[in-house]
């Protein structure tokens, strides 16, 4: 914008269109080595083929911005073609595929300044003064904490000169709103020809310390108020200005940056993901959600609490993998996954390769409320989302989600229908060296009819291979006897029972598994 205003604006019409060539340098905010690395996936042509020929055409940003400077509405409308490494062309948006007709840039549009302020990180022992331009170019490549001594001096002695009455007053509001948050008292900052450095320091409790012995939050803060008070009248874009600070300060923090720029006639643009700050500005403040390349407005209260269920209580790489995947399968546990799939690749069922790349949200219960809360969570960002949730047996009918198909095994878990005494037996066989394979079977068998009522044994449709917990009530059992018997370690324990499936005789899986591992490829085949 600055380059075009010294051109005397970009003329459109029957007169030839004046662009302008911008250095990679000169774009302070965004500090790359290649102009090229500024376009996603450093994609700057494309080429379009059609009736056997091909056109190369550029791939170009294209950015509107609409604002309001003394009662006046502007636009600003322009598009950036990639020219080399060093430099990129700017010019107006075209209207039209043609390129005949262009967007104007209202007069209002150049006198609007904007500024970009990173975080801090760890701040530096010394600090050079610097001009100006060089403290900016130093923010905009993230490197706050190496100018923070500089700012502040900028604003108490502008242009290197002592400080005007104004300035004079910011540093006196600016220490006043630290002494009231921090008990403590900044000491104006001092510059040093002997060496060219700026030093700055504050006194806590009587005793006078350097900058550099304080903590972040507070060098945060400070940050933040002399950035605010050394460039008011602009539009200032804030990342994570709640950075380093704790919840309570967090929410004071933005009340009092949004009172200092309302002051200042400034507009803020907050980039955060942190719920404090997303509760603030609930109330009065416009709030833009953006994920993988999408924006949502959000209008109200419900559309507040539904993101903030997914920074808090879905998280963001359950989004991430759910948007990718498009589909979520909810079990309690993986030891679930495993037998499902240790199932599957005994049957060769077709489910096999996608059950091992799904995208699997372990609920650590057996209850459908929590596969629901977080599925309906995040359909409303992912409308073609697919679902899937198996629970052990409930002891109740499970009522029907038209999204999210919810399932339970009839037996009481998973592991009863292959925990059975055969194939616990098959198991023992392949246990150890093969020529001992007689005592591994005779220890199975004493095992297995210790912690077995001889009823059972002789009775396997009793419904008490249906309804005991295998998991805890009769395999570790099992296991415990078999490996003490052995004068072993137990070694076989849940996460290993899986390892039982492929001892069993196909014509003993139950039809269910079939149904299971069915219903499961129709959410997860492509």
């Amino acid at each position: 914008m600055k380059k075009i205003a010294e051109q005397k604006r970009i003329k459109t019409g029957k007169t030839k269109r004046i662009g302008v060539v911008i250095n990679r340098r000169d774009l302070l905010a965004i500090p790359v080595s290649s102009a090229r690395l500024i376009w996603f996936h450093q994609a700057v042509r494309v080429i379009n083929r059609s009736e056997n020929k091909q056109k190369t055409s550029n791939i170009r940003i294209e950015i509107i911005v609409h604002g309001n400077s003394n009662g006046k509405n502007w636009t600003a409308a322009l598009e950036f073609d990639y020219a080399n490494p060093e430099s990129i062309y700017c010019r107006p948006l075209r209207k039209d595929k043609e390129g005949t007709v262009f967007y104007t840039i209202d007069e209002e549009a150049f006198s609007s300044s904007l500024a970009f302020l990173q975080p801090m990180s760890g701040i530096a022992t010394n600090e050079d003064r610097l001009t100006k331009g060089s403290i900016n170019v130093r923010i905009g490549e993230g490197k706050t904490a190496d100018v923070l001594r500089n700012i502040c001096y900028q604003l108490l002695y502008p242009d290197a000169k002592d400080g005007s009455i104004e300035s004079e007053s910011k540093w006196n509001t600016l220490n006043s709103i630290i002494k009231t948050k921090f008990e403590v008292e900044l000491n104006k900052p001092i510059f040093i020809p002997e060496t060219g450095t700026i030093q700055m320091s504050y006194t806590e409790t009587g005793h006078i310390y350097d900058l550099s012995s304080s903590g972040r939050g507070f060098q945060q803060t400070i940050l933040l108020l002399a950035y605010l008070y050394s460039y008011p009248n602009r539009t200032i874009l804030l990342d994570e200005p709640d950075a380093h600070l704790e919840a309570i300060r967090q929410r004071d923090t933005y009340e009092l940056i949004n009172e200092i720029a309302e002051n200042l006639g400034t507009q803020l643009i907050i980039a955060s993901h942190s719920e404090i700050v997303l509760n603030q500005a609930a109330d009065g403040d416009s709030i833009i959600a953006f994920y993988d390349n999408n924006c949502q407005p959000l209008n109200n209260t419900q559309d507040i609490s539904q993101f903030k269920k997914l920074l808090t209580d879905i998280g963001w790489d359950k989004y991430f993998l759910a948007k990718t995947k498009k589909h979520i399968i909810y079990l309690e546990g993986s030891t679930d996954l495993r037998m499902l799939i240790a199932f599957a690749k005994k049957l060769n069922h077709p489910v096999l390769n996608s059950l091992n790349n799904a995208n699997i949200v372990y609920t650590a219960d057996n209850v459908p409320k929590t596969a629901k809360n977080n599925f309906h969570g995040l359909r409303p960002l992912i409308h073609d989302l697919k679902g899937m949730a198996i629970f052990d047996r409930l002891g109740r009918k499970i009522q029907e989600d038209p999204y999210l198909k919810i399932v339970q095994w009839k037996k009481r878990e998973i592991e009863n229908y292959f925990a059975f005494p055969e194939v616990l037996i098959r198991w023992a066989k392949s246990f150890g060296e093969p020529d001992l394979f007689r005592n591994y079977l005779k220890i199975m068998q004493e095992s297995i009819e210790e912690n077995t009522t001889p009823a059972n044994l002789k009775n396997r449709n009793s419904d008490w291979w249906n309804n005991c917990k295998m998991s805890d009530d009769y395999l570790p059992s099992i296991f415990n006897s078999f490996y003490e018997k052995l004068g072993q370690p137990m070694t076989f324990n849940k996460g290993r029972y899986y390892e039982l499936i492929k001892f069993i005789d196909d014509e003993d899986i139950n039809i269910e598994i079939i149904e299971k591992l069915n219903s499961l490829y129709s959410i997860l085949e492509p």
